[in-house]
């Protein structure tokens, strides 16, 4: 059986909205494709990342205060995480904690931090959180997923790195935008709660194989759809319930 080496980012620091759900969907979808999951924790800024150990690098959303002490923890391995990045391999950050990538963070008394500058994006603190539903087709092959939104910042992108187009919901910056996170090589930011991985459990397939495919490992078998049945039923009663709103 192969393997898959997931690290789990400060997995009680940045712990909001059940996100926690995305690592038991990706293990559960890894093992419906015959493969063995290793689970790593990074659970204090003082840890190091083991990158040669890593396929898959996650990062689930957490407060904006909790920022800043990301990003320094990252800054002592920037090398080594800018080389991850451009291997190709897979890094997902979701939500507030996505600010930590970008080039810089603006709060709502003016005050900047500089940010890891692995996205090209500059995002801003919001007076209100917004919250709402959110469904996208990714950029690059017209995948749809859904999910929700529960927003303290504003992304503007620098460059055309978008995610996705958004279908429903506020995406980036704006109902008007219609722009959903930044992209990276198989560096992903998204907004998009749920939690993403049990919502879209054919996007877990996705970023998997694209993991496994890093390691020179082919994974032939598809997940039918059949198995991915609730999801693809919520999914469709979600978009018809925005269009009936």
């Amino acid at each position: 059986m192969e393997k898959l080496n997931i690290t789990w980012c400060y997995p009680d620091i940045l712990s909001l909205h059940g996100d926690r759900g995305n690592i038991m969907a990706l293990k559960k979808v890894a093992e419906m494709l015959n493969i063995e999951v290793e689970i790593n924790r990074i659970d204090n800024y003082d840890d190091l990342i083991d990158f040669k150990k890593t396929d898959i690098l996650l990062f689930n959303p957490g407060e904006l205060k909790t920022v800043p002490n990301i990003i320094e923890a990252l800054k002592k391995q920037i090398d080594d995480l800018k080389e991850y990045v451009n291997k190709n391999k897979v890094l997902i950050v979701i939500g507030t904690t996505g600010a930590a990538f970008g080039k810089e963070i603006v709060k709502l008394d003016s005050t900047k931090i500089e940010g890891l500058g692995l996205l090209d994006m500059v995002t801003y603190e919001r007076e209100n959180i917004l919250g709402d539903d959110l469904i996208i087709k990714l950029k690059d092959n017209d995948i749809e997923l859904n999910g929700s939104q529960i927003q303290v910042i504003d992304t503007k992108l620098d460059s055309n790195i978008e995610l996705a187009k958004v279908e429903y919901g506020y995406g980036n910056n704006g109902y008007e935008n219609k722009l959903e996170g930044a992209k990276n090589n198989n560096l992903i930011f998204t907004n998009m709660l749920g939690p993403l991985f049990v919502k879209n459990p054919w996007y877990a397939e996705l970023l998997i194989k694209k993991a496994m495919e890093n390691k020179k490992v082919n994974i032939k078998e598809k997940i039918s759809k059949e198995s991915f049945e609730i999801e693809y039923k919520s999914l469709e009663a979600i978009k018809k319930y925005n269009e009936e709103k």
